[in-house]
């Protein structure tokens, strides 16, 4: 097979080096090969990117190691190298042949066939953009992980608020757990302080006597304190994307008439998939890169259970 790339470089990328291989020939005619290692260090990048365009390398392909490929991709992009990332589940390795070395020079192979589907890299003010709504969607996480903590020192203190009402960071809720984190535990003063209209609030006192403790009171008034400032840096960095999204207000204007979908979710999709959509063939293959599409597994003809392997057993056919 002749080959559709005569001067590439395969890079296997790691932490804090990367092992390089270059492989230079006609199509037709086995290339000369040549292994280099470099550090991860922005000066050390640019030197080597240097020694590679030097070498006549414009075309260098890696795998997708987490967040490590983008200060290889960061410095080397602007160097004139095409770099494209490969997905590591598509451009594996055979096992037992597994060496920095041996990876580099099979993603060198790889890519000298035109065997590696490059994945999609957004350009550098999506990639911006998609930095601070992955940030607002790590302290989204965040702000539930305490509120779950919330949650558990409230059922180790026999408080049951969450059996009457359907949000314990409510109005209400939040007012109760204030004034359990100021030292209030009598459950007739915090029944007092539900003011606003809940479904059972004939329970509100029943379901508010305690047994909390100075050290529950304690960590309650610590994750009230967390809570308030996760729900703090995350109305900043909306702010933030809602004033880099002025560019693009039409299209968050559309996508938000989509049921489903708010203006947060309307911009977070623009960061992911950019403001323009071109690249992708048709809704389908959107969908597909979204992973929102369900897979095939097809053999002989026969579409199978994707989820198939990994069902449990019932006590009939284990």
């Amino acid at each position: 097979m002749k080959a559709l790339r005569t001067h590439v470089a395969g890079v296997d990328v790691h932490k804090d080096m990367l092992a390089i291989t270059i492989m230079i020939g006609a199509g037709d005619e086995d290339p000369r090969v040549e292994h280099l290692e470099c550090s991860t260090m922005t000066d050390d990048l640019r030197a080597m990117g240097i020694v590679l365009r030097d070498k006549g390398v414009r075309d260098v392909a890696m795998e997708s190691t987490g967040v490590y490929w983008k200060p290889v991709y960061n410095v080397w992009e602007p160097l004139g190298l095409k770099v494209i990332i490969g997905n590591a589940t598509h451009i594996k390795n055979v096992p037992g042949r597994k060496t920095d070395v041996k990876d580099s020079e099979w993603i060198a192979q790889l890519h000298r066939f035109g065997l590696i589907r490059p994945s999609f890299v957004p350009e550098g003010v999506y990639q911006r953009l998609r930095l601070l709504s992955r940030h607002r969607t790590n302290l989204v996480e965040d702000l539930s992980r305490v509120k779950n903590r919330v949650e558990k020192v409230l059922q180790d203190g026999n408080i049951k608020w969450s059996s009457i009402v359907s949000e314990t960071f409510g109005v209400a809720g939040v007012k109760i757990l204030d004034l359990i984190a100021d030292g209030v535990t009598n459950a007739q003063t915090l029944a007092a302080s539900v003011t606003t209209k809940i479904k059972r609030k004939e329970d509100a006192e029943k379901a508010l006597t305690n047994c909390l403790t100075t050290e529950h009171v304690f960590v309650i008034h610590e994750l009230m304190v967390q809570y308030r400032d996760i729900e703090t840096r995350i109305l900043e960095v909306e702010n933030g994307l809602v004033e880099r999204m002025r560019p693009y207000a039409h299209l968050i204007d559309e996508l938000d008439k989509i049921p489903g979908i708010d203006k947060i979710l309307a911009t977070g999709i623009i960061a992911e998939a950019t403001a323009d959509v071109s690249g992708f063939e048709d809704e389908r293959k959107f969908a597909a890169w979204a992973g929102v599409a369900s897979g095939n597994n097809e053999s002989a003809g026969k579409k199978k259970d994707p989820n198939a392997g990994t069902a449990t057993p019932t006590s009939e056919n284990s």
